[in-house]
């Protein structure tokens, strides 16, 4: 089985609340857009001492940018497929005789390959866009098929005497 483009086999799954409107920019060197944002992710059990909320930093890219940014905004839940992405930074620390001292440190962030909406708790409406030349989508096409009617009277299910298992 091969790698689907834009696909990697270290991604991985998060699932928090984004911290603000998520930051779309299309003016890039490149052409290409690109979003920032940032989620809070927990960890441990809600309301107990091991309980631990994580920011993490996430950029994603082409029309995964464009139509996140159209579709999340401060507070919504998502979820991300990313890989991880460090880089050097210098920083300016003050040392122990009160100067400045230059240090370089690794920061992380993550790259997202895609991004959806959790439906625990909501639901979701979804609306395909049109594919560009090259295969990346646009424009909105038209509107997903509603869902099917529910079947008019459901199969009977038979239990044996005895059998607990139901």
């Amino acid at each position: 089985m091969g790698l689907t483009k834009g696909y990697a086999l270290y991604n991985i799954p998060f699932t928090g609340n984004l911290t603000a409107d998520p930051e779309l920019n299309t003016n890039t060197a490149s052409g290409i857009a690109r979003l920032n944002f940032r989620l809070a992710v927990n960890e441990g059990e809600r309301g107990s001492d091991n309980e631990k909320t994580h920011y993490l930093n996430f950029t994603a890219f082409s029309t995964t940018a464009e139509n996140a940014a159209k579709s999340f905004k401060k507070g919504d839940r998502m979820i991300v497929l990313a890989r991880v992405n460090t880089y050097p930074k210098t920083v300016y620390l003050e040392n122990a005789n009160k100067e400045l001292e230059e240090k370089e440190i690794t920061m992380v962030g993550f790259t997202a390959s895609d991004i959806s909406a959790p439906v625990r708790f909501a639901t979701l409406e979804i609306h395909k866009v049109a594919k560009k030349e090259g295969g990346e989508s646009s424009a909105p096409a038209k509107k997903a098929p509603a869902p099917r009617a529910a079947a008019a009277s459901k199969p009977k299910v038979s239990v044996a005497a005895g059998d607990d298992d139901f």
